[in-house]
């Protein structure tokens, strides 16, 4: 697996208390019914301009149409707020940032709460579809 993208936030515990980034998507506890998975698709014409105008890859024919699926892995602290945001598969540098920006700006708040004392991996996917049609 290769992460494209590491966006640390300023309320990150110390490189100790941060557990390995899971190498196997199967084993990270996947976020149920997340906000951001029903509010991406919203993003798809700024996430076709980006792709388009950059060195991308990953988008497959749907319907005559393109989808873009990234899967996202969060580094989330008790408390539910994410500490790392890692789009995995994105292959995209312009909508890694995009993406990112926006789940800190408005996604922020949508992520569950666990009570841990030690910060945890969940997944989850964000997914864009446009047309390219004239």
């Amino acid at each position: 697996m290769t992460i494209l993208l590491s966006l640390m936030l300023a309320a990150a515990p110390a490189a100790g208390d941060v557990p390995p980034v899971p190498q196997d998507l199967s084993n990270v506890p996947v976020i149920d019914g997340w906000l951001g998975r029903k509010v991406s698709p919203r993003w798809s014409e700024d996430v076709a301009r980006l792709y388009r105008n950059g060195d991308c890859g990953g988008a497959v024919s749907h319907e005559g149409s393109r989808l873009l699926e990234i899967d996202m892995l969060f580094l989330l602290s008790g408390d539910g707020k994410p500490l790392k945001i890692m789009p995995v598969n994105a292959r995209c540098p312009d909508v890694e940032q995009f993406v990112s920006k926006r789940i800190l700006g408005s996604l922020r708040g949508s992520f569950p709460k666990s009570g841990a004392t030690a910060p945890r991996w969940m997944r989850s996917q964000v997914r864009f579809l446009w047309s390219d049609a004239p």
